[in-house]
C-alpha cells in the first residue's frame, strides 16, 4: 500500500464512528472477497434511491451462495412503473423494506474488510458510499475491483477503453459458458458476477 493510500485509509478510520467496525480498515486475507450488486430506481446518486443490495462472499475458488446477504430497502421515493420493468421491484416489495441504516448495520459488517467485486461497482458504490457515510462517519475503505477491468485486461492486455463486447456481463458469462441465472435480481447478479470473477481473476 502506498503512502498516499496509508494516509487515506487512517483518515477514514479517524472519522469512524462506529467503533465495531473497526476491522473494516485492517490488511483483508489474500483470497476473500465480497461480491456486490444493487439494484436502483436509476443511475443518479443525487436523485434515484437505492432498492436492494446483495453481497456474496468468495472465498479462494468457492462461491458461499449458501450465506449471501439480500436486502430490500425502503426508499423514500417509491419506485414509478418506468425503472419496474428493469428492477422489477414494485411499491407493495419495497415499502415494507429496511431503513437505509437498518440494512447497513448487516451489510458493512458482512462487507467487513474484503475486496469487493462488481460489475461496473463504481455505480453500485456510489449509492453506498453516502449510506455509509451518514452511518459509519466514512465511505467504503475497501479495495473496489470491477470485473469488466479484469476481462479487457485479460482479452486485449488493455486496462482503457474498454470494448462493447467487455461492457456487458452477459457477454462475459456468455464466453465462460457460465448460465445466466435472470439479470436485475441483485442477488442473481452478484451470484453471476462472482462466477465471472473466479474465472477472470
Amino acid at each position: 500500500m502506498s503512502w498516499l493510500k496509508k494516509l487515506s485509509c487512517s483518515w477514514q478510520k479517524s472519522q469512524l464512528k462506529r467503533p465495531e467496525l473497526e476491522s473494516m480498515f485492517t490488511k483483508p486475507a489474500a483470497d476473500q472477497w465480497v461480491a456486490i450488486d444493487c439494484e436502483m430506481t436509476g443511475l443518479n446518486p443525487k436523485k434515484h434511491h437505492l432498492l436492494s443490495v446483495a453481497a456474496i462472499h468468495i472465498n479462494s475458488n468457492t462461491i458461499d451462495t449458501g450465506n449471501g446477504l439480500h436486502l430490500v430497502c425502503r426508499p423514500p421515493v417509491m419506485p414509478d412503473r418506468d425503472t419496474i420493468v428493469i428492477h422489477g421491484l414494485r411499491t407493495a416489495d419495497v415499502e415494507n423494506g429496511m431503513s437505509y441504516d437498518e440494512m447497513m448495520a448487516l451489510l458493512l459488517p458482512f462487507i467487513d474488510n474484503r475486496p469487493i467485486v462488481g460489475f461496473c461497482p463504481q455505480i453500485d458504490t456510489g449509492f453506498l458510499n453516502p449510506l455509509s457515510k451518514h452511518y459509519m462517519g466514512t465511505t467504503l475503505p475497501n479495495q473496489i475491483i470491477d470485473v469488466r477491468h479484469l476481462y479487457s485486461r485479460r482479452m486485449s492486455g488493455q486496462t482503457q477503453g474498454l470494448s462493447g463486447q467487455s461492457q456487458h456481463l452477459n457477454s462475459i458469462l456468455a464466453h465462460y459458458n457460465i448460465p445466466e441465472l435472470g439479470l436485475h435480481d441483485a442477488y442473481n447478479d452478484a451470484v453471476m458476477t462472482a462466477m465471472a470473477f473466479l474465472h477472470v481473476r
